[in-house]
C-alpha cells in the first residue's frame, strides 16, 4: 500500500506524458518524408515537441539547432516529472541527474578540444541545473585549454579521473569522455545504497545492472572488431561492475582471438542464452531491445515504483536517439526503407 499511495501520482502523471511518445506509424511517417523542414513541420503537430519548436523557423534550424532542442525534450520530461515527484522519488531522480550533466560537460569538453565558440543553448534547463549542480557551466563553456577545464572542476567527483589523464602524453577526447563515463557508473552505483530502499534496490540493479553488463560487452566486441586494441586497453576500459556477468565470461570475451570465439563467447552469457531470439540482430540493436525489453517487464510488473520512471526514460532518450537519426538519413536522401532500418523503434515492432 505504501508504494500504492508514493507513486500513484507519479504513475498516471507519466501515463500521461507516455501517450505523448511518438508510435511506429509517427516514426514510419518520418522517414517517408524528403526534408527536414517537413520533418520538424510534422513534429510541431505533436504535443511533445511542439513547445519545443513553437517559436522557430523550421526551414532555417540547423543540424546542431534541431539537435539542441530534441535534447531539450528530454530536459523538459525531466523536469516535468521531478516537480511531481516526492521528496524521496527526487532524491533518486538527483541519482539520474548526473547523466544529464555528464552529456553537458561533453559538450564544453568538445568545444574546448575543437577550439569553437558555441553556445551552449540549455535556457530550459538552466535554472534547473544550477539549482542541484555544483559545476560551473558558463565558465566550463568559456574555456580554452584542457588544463583551465580541468581546474575548475576541482571539488567535484570528476576533477581526479580528468586530472590523471595529464600523464598520458597525447590524451584525446575520447580518453576523457571515456573517464567521465567510468567515473559516472562507479558513482551510480555506488549511491545506490545511500538514497534506495530494498525493493527500488532490486529495480534498479536489474534496470542498471544490465545496463552496464550489455555496454561492458559491447565495448569488448567493438574493441576486437574494429579497433584492434589489445587486451590490455580492452580491461583498461571496462565498466568495472558486474551483474549477471562472470568475471571467466569477461576474461573469455576479452581474450577471444577471433571474431568467431568472442561471439560464441557472448552467446554463452546469460544475455546469450536468455535472449535467444536477439541472435540475428545486430549487437547494437540486441543492446537497446534487451534494455527495452528489462525496462517495460519491470514497469509492467511493479507499476506504482521507481521502474515507471526509469522505463519512460529511457523511452524518451531512446525515441530523441531515433529522431537524430531519422533526421540525419533524411538529410542524406536515403530512401524511405532504407531509413526505416534505422529506426530502432520499427526493429523493436512499438505498437504504442
Amino acid at each position: 500500500m505504501g508504494n500504492l499511495l508514493a507513486y500513484s501520482g507519479t504513475a498516471t502523471k507519466i501515463r500521461g506524458m507516455r501517450r505523448k511518445l511518438l508510435t511506429a506509424k509517427d516514426f514510419q511517417h518520418l522517414a517517408s518524408l524528403t526534408s527536414v523542414s517537413d520533418a520538424i513541420g510534422f513534429l510541431k503537430t505533436k504535443s511533445a515537441y511542439a513547445g519545443i519548436f513553437a517559436n522557430s523557423n523550421e526551414n532555417s534550424l540547423h543540424r546542431g539547432e534541431i539537435e539542441k532542442m530534441l535534447t531539450n525534450a528530454i530536459y523538459t520530461d525531466f523536469q516535468s516529472i521531478y516537480r511531481f515527484a516526492t521528496i524521496h522519488q527526487r532524491k533518486i531522480l538527483d541519482l539520474y541527474f548526473r547523466r544529464y550533466e555528464i552529456g553537458l560537460l561533453k559538450t564544453c569538453m568538445r568545444m574546448v578540444f575543437d577550439h569553437r565558440d558555441v553556445e551552449l543553448n540549455f535556457d530550459i534547463f538552466k535554472d534547473f541545473f544550477e539549482k542541484h549542480s555544483d559545476i560551473n557551466l558558463t565558465a566550463l563553456s568559456n574555456c580554452k585549454t584542457l588544463d583551465e577545464f580541468v581546474s575548475l572542476l576541482k571539488g567535484s567527483i570528476y576533477y581526479r579521473p580528468l586530472s590523471l589523464l595529464s600523464g598520458l602524453s597525447e590524451p584525446t577526447l575520447w580518453d576523457y569522455e571515456m573517464a567521465l563515463d567510468l567515473c559516472y557508473f562507479k558513482w551510480f552505483w555506488d549511491s545506490r545504497k545511500k538514497v534506495l530502499t530494498r525493493d527500488e534496490e532490486r529495480i534498479f540493479m536489474d534496470d542498471y545492472g544490465v545496463k552496464m553488463d550489455l555496454l561492458n560487452i559491447r565495448w569488448i566486441y567493438r574493441s576486437k572488431h574494429f579497433y584492434n586494441m589489445s587486451n590490455a586497453d580492452v580491461y583498461a576500459h571496462l565498466i568495472g561492475i558486474q551483474y549477471r556477468l562472470q568475471t571467466s565470461q569477461i576474461k573469455e570475451m576479452v581474450e577471444a582471438a577471433t571474431t568467431d570465439e568472442l561471439t560464441a563467447a557472448i552467446r554463452n552469457t546469460y544475455y546469450g542464452r536468455h535472449f535467444p531470439e536477439e541472435a540475428k540482430l545486430s549487437l547494437d540493436d540486441a543492446y537497446y531491445q534487451i534494455r527495452y525489453r528489462v525496462q517495460r517487464k519491470n514497469a509492467k510488473e511493479d507499476p506504482f515504483s521507481i521502474a515507471v520512471i526509469i522505463s519512460y526514460l529511457y523511452e524518451k532518450e531512446h525515441e530523441v536517439d531515433d529522431l537524430t537519426t531519422t533526421l540525419e538519413c533524411i538529410r542524406y536522401g536515403l530512401p524511405t526503407s532504407e531509413t526505416q532500418k534505422y529506426i530502432s523503434n520499427l526493429k523493436r515492432g512499438c505498437n504504442r
